[in-house]
């Protein structure tokens, strides 16, 4: 059954379930009703002397009437459960009709997308890790390998910071393998992001990264230009500050 199906059925048999209560009421009434006639008509033949007998078969009458009644409505008393199981049913039936049809499967596709995310985030730091290793261990070709790898989980992820920072390990496997030009432009990408994602310190780490390359090629004025650069994003009680620092000292 569709949702609209269902939201217009529940109200409906709400109603119906209060109707025995409805009647109640109006049995009520018309006991009252009787009873109140019942006595007027005892008052009236007591008054005119027709004796104890017939004011007893009155009031035999009168209690008959109200048993009657009082019996209708025990039975009747019967349907308060499915009344209030049937107003419960409604208003749950008016809140689950007020949800998009769709809600439900968007937030499990949610859940499914922050699960592959962060298997992807944890791939990425797996692959990076390696990368290092086999950047340090005279391996460059194998550590640029790693880190491609990395760089596409990362971008599957949509996670900038982490691209930003696997393009960098990309350029330091291709600044020493001798691919300068290819590190030079991984360098740049890396710090294009970060500067769009307003973060400075890794981005100075960057930048001293591309002003090395540039210094040990022998470019002098473009190293002096990006460790000064590097200098303006870095903490100066850093350590990479410090370093920076000793390597612009060097280049000038």
């Amino acid at each position: 059954m569709e949702a609209s199906a269902l939201k217009d059925t529940i109200p409906e048999t709400a109603r119906a379930a209060l109707e025995p209560t409805r009647r109640g009421a109006r049995l009520r009434r018309r006991a009252i009703a009787v009873g109140g006639f019942a006595l007027l008509v005892l008052g009236f033949f007591v008054a005119i002397g027709l004796g104890r007998l017939i004011a007893f078969a009155l009031l035999v009458l009168a209690a008959g009437g109200c048993a009657f009644v009082v019996g209708r409505r025990l039975r009747a008393g019967g349907t308060d459960g499915l009344r209030q199981r049937a107003v419960t049913a409604a208003k749950a039936a008016t809140v689950v009709t007020r949800r998009p049809a769709g809600s439900i499967r968007s937030r499990k596709t949610e859940r499914r997308e922050r699960s592959t995310r962060s298997g992807r985030r944890n791939e990425v730091a797996r692959l990076n890790s390696r990368g290092i290793e086999l950047r340090r261990r005279g391996d460059p070709a194998a550590a640029a390998e790693a880190h491609r790898a990395a760089l596409e989980h990362a971008h599957e992820a949509a996670d900038p910071s982490t691209e930003a920072l696997t393009l960098n390990n990309l350029g330091l496997a291709l600044a020493h393998g001798g691919d300068e030009q290819a590190a030079i432009e991984h360098f740049d990408a890396a710090a294009r992001l970060l500067r769009d994602l307003n973060d400075e310190h890794h981005e100075g780490q960057v930048l001293a990264n591309l002003g090395s390359l540039h210094g040990r090629g022998g470019r002098q004025e473009q190293a002096v230009y990006c460790l000064e650069a590097a200098l303006r994003k870095l903490e100066p009680d850093s350590r990479a500050f410090q370093h920076v620092q000793e390597q612009l000292r060097r280049a000038s």
